[in-house]
């Protein structure tokens, strides 16, 4: 195996800082000790500055007009007042937070300072702008607003009411000046409400007091068209029937009352034996009733002698003529009621049939009149509508009247100005610690500026030595980098072997030696390609540079790794993304081709934080983008590549993905938008070919991160190098 080509670099004599110089004009680290150095030499002229500024702080602290606030406290109750009534608040159900609002911008508005400025007389106040003229009435309302200021507490109903002013007293006066003129102002516009309701329904009070006088006339004219008579609003002839109905209801249960009681005396009358006591006992009679008592004991008397005399006995002849004499009386007496019953009898059927005709007449009468009684009940209607609309109209009228005098403000205040004891402005601590930082800050510039400035002077430095290998070089070697073509878009031109330039299939060890030689021979070149690519600290987060183009994939493979080499030196953490899905890979050729990579996490259910190897004794992580057997899905899944570059960026201060040759247009697309640097790799043979030339300028125009090509030439190299090894 012949042996690797040997490259030595010499640095160039370049200017450095003198002795005890803070920056080194060839490179862009700054010496700290240096600097130090350089701020002790200007101790003097930063403590200067800063104490200048200091004085001047403390000269407008002292000298600027000192501002004074104060804070009156109001409290809006947005309940509903009512003082008539059994309740004088009226709780609420939930209140609309624009409506807060609006109380607030109220408190400013020019309607409550033109009160303050009449009360306390501002015109005449120089520090408004007033002169005493009345025409300076708008500047001095244009002052006091912005002297006035109105906040509300975080979910209260309590406003805040600041006002600032020279005086401390004055700032306290006004304060409580501006909330009690609020607080006018909000029963004011009630009143006004009232008032103007008030003025609303007197107009119309008129006009409804016309039209109610309107339908009464009507009514009265059609009565008398129709001759409708009513007495207490009803129609006679309706009261009459109704009298007649009722008579007649009441002469017909006269009547069978009667002649069921001439039935019952006439029973009773003819009965000639039999219990007379018990017959008369459903007879209501005062006479009978005595008669009965002294029949019953006629007959009690008559029982008891005749157990102990003989019927012919004297006293049971005069007892049996008493009995006789009772039942004679008695006998009359029934015969007296049933002759009066039967008088009563024939009197209230004559009264039933004199009340039915009549009755008879009044319902004739009262159908003859029934058309006009419809229609006018229908007038009746209008005019009763008519007359309760006037009088609710009225009544309204006469309650608004009282509630403009009733009016009770939505606010009060809870926490009166107190007169301040000291100045809100100019504060003098913060003042002068900002003074302090600032002409801290200016002396530090000063004295850096000034260091800068400071002469230079030229220094020589040694040339590198050249370690050359022990093994001697072939008859005819080919130079593994080449010095750069002329055109000014090949950033740089790398030479790689036929075997990677050609795009054969190569083992797994022997494409991982080619690309170890090539990152190593080529060291320089990459290192130039790196410069001329975006640094970390010039974009947020990682500097991600994509690599595409139309050389073999071996040969864009090799150019990513030999940049990630170059860009891991110094410890630098640097993430390589394999997306080539060529023949040959980074991932296939270093850390082999069935390892998981980003898609197998979606498709095979691999463990996300088993993909991706850090290779050995380096700083570079290599993360395939799929494994052997789904490297055809990385073209449909850009997205999902983005989203695993974002999640992981924070660990990495470089990113560099190689999509390989005929990348696909969405993966392309999705790549570029968070691309800082876009490289297309092309063959050093077709690089000025008036077709990578026209491609070139196209991408050019639509991708703005385009910054060059990268040219391979195939050289016939033999790398005995063995690359660097992967860790899981």
């Amino acid at each position: 195996m012949a042996a690797r080509a040997n490259f030595s670099m010499t640095r160039p004599p370049e200017l450095a800082a003198e002795s005890g110089g803070v920056f080194d004009p060839a490179s862009d680290s700054i010496d700290l000790s240096a600097l130090f150095g350089l701020l002790r030499r200007q101790w003097l002229l930063i403590i200067l500055t800063t104490a200048l500024f200091l004085g001047a702080g403390f000269a407008y602290s002292y000298l600027a007009d000192k501002i004074y606030q104060a804070t009156t406290r109001v409290l809006l109750d947005p309940r509903d007042k009512q003082l008539v009534g059994p309740e004088v608040v009226r709780p609420t159900q939930g209140v609309d937070l624009s409506w807060i609002e609006t109380q607030v911008d109220l408190v400013t508005a020019s309607g409550t300072l033109r009160k303050v400025v009449e009360r306390e007389n501002l015109i005449d106040d120089p520090e408004f702008g007033g002169t005493g003229n009345p025409s300076d009435m708008d500047a001095v309302l244009t002052s006091l607003a912005r002297h006035v200021r109105a906040e509300r507490g975080a979910q209260t109903y309590v406003i805040d009411i600041i006002v600032s002013s020279t005086s401390p007293e004055k700032a306290a006066r006004l304060s409580i000046a501006v909330a009690e003129a609020f607080m006018a102002s909000l029963t004011e516009a009630k009143q006004n409400a009232a008032r103007q309701a008030n003025l609303l329904i007197a107009r119309q009070i008129d006009d409804l007091k016309a039209k109610a006088r309107e339908a009464e006339d009507r009514v009265e004219a059609y009565r008398k068209e129709n001759g409708v008579v009513q007495v207490d609003g009803r129609p006679v002839d309706e009261q009459t029937l109704k009298q007649l109905n009722e008579a007649n209801v009441t002469a017909r249960l006269k009547a069978d009352e009667a002649s069921s009681r001439l039935a019952k005396l006439d029973a009773i009358a003819r009965t000639t034996g039999g219990d007379l006591a018990s017959a008369l006992s459903s007879i209501d009679s005062p006479v009978l009733g005595r008669l009965k008592v002294e029949y019953a004991m006629a007959l009690r008397e008559q029982a008891e002698l005749q157990q102990t005399l003989g019927d012919r006995h004297p006293r049971m002849q005069a007892i049996g003529a008493d009995i006789a004499r009772s039942r004679s009386l008695i006998t009359q007496e029934l015969n007296t009621l049933v002759a009066r019953a039967r008088v009563d009898a024939d009197l209230a059927k004559s009264q039933v049939a004199s009340s039915a005709a009549a009755l008879a007449a009044a319902t004739r009468k009262v159908n003859e009149t029934s058309d006009a009684s419809v229609a006018l009940r229908d007038l009746e209607g209008e005019a009763a509508i008519r007359r309760d609309v006037y009088r609710a109209f009225v009544a309204r009228a006469q309650e608004t009247g009282l509630q403009e005098n009733l009016q009770v403000s939505d606010a009060r205040i809870i926490s009166p100005a107190q007169v301040p004891l000291y100045p809100s402005s100019p504060r003098k601590k913060i003042i002068l610690g900002l003074a302090g930082i600032g002409g801290l800050g200016v002396g530090l510039a000063l004295a850096l500026y000034r260091g800068r400035m400071r002469p230079a002077r030229p220094v020589v430095r040694e040339p590198l030595p050249v370690v050359e290998d022990p093994v001697p070089p072939p008859a005819e070697p080919v130079p593994a980098a080449a010095v750069a073509s002329e055109s000014p878009d090949v950033l740089a031109e790398i030479g790689v072997p036929g075997s990677l330039a050609s795009g054969d299939a190569l083992t797994e060890e022997a494409a991982g030696e080619l690309l170890g030689g090539v990152a190593v021979d080529s060291r320089p070149a990459f290192q130039a390609l790196a410069e001329a690519l975006t640094r970390p600290g010039d974009t947020e987060g990682p500097a991600v540079h994509v690599l595409f183009g139309t050389a073999a994939s071996g040969a864009i493979a090799a150019v990513a790794y030999g940049l990630a080499r170059v860009m891991a030196e110094q410890s630098v953490e640097t993430l390589l993304i394999d997306a080539n899905s060529g023949t040959v890979t980074t991932g296939s050729s270093l850390i082999g081709r069935d390892v998981h990579g980003i898609l197998d996490v979606d498709f095979n259910h691999a463990q996300a934080d088993a993909i991706g190897s850090r290779l050995e004794d380096t700083s570079i992580v290599l993360l395939p983008a799929a494994s052997a057997r789904l490297r055809h899905e990385i073209g449909f899944h850009g997205d999902r590549l983005v989203e695993t570059i974002r999640d992981v960026a924070d660990g990495f201060e470089r990113v560099v993905v190689d999509l390989g040759p005929s990348c696909p247009p969405a993966l392309f697309n999705a790549l570029i938008g968070i691309a800082d640097d876009v490289v297309m790799v092309v063959d050093a043979q077709e690089a000025d070919s008036p077709e990578i030339r026209a491609m070139f300028t196209d991408l050019r125009h639509l991708v703005p991160e385009l910054r060059g090509m990268v040219a391979t030439r195939a050289t016939t190299i033999v790398v005995e190098t063995p690359p660097a090894t992967a860790t899981a």
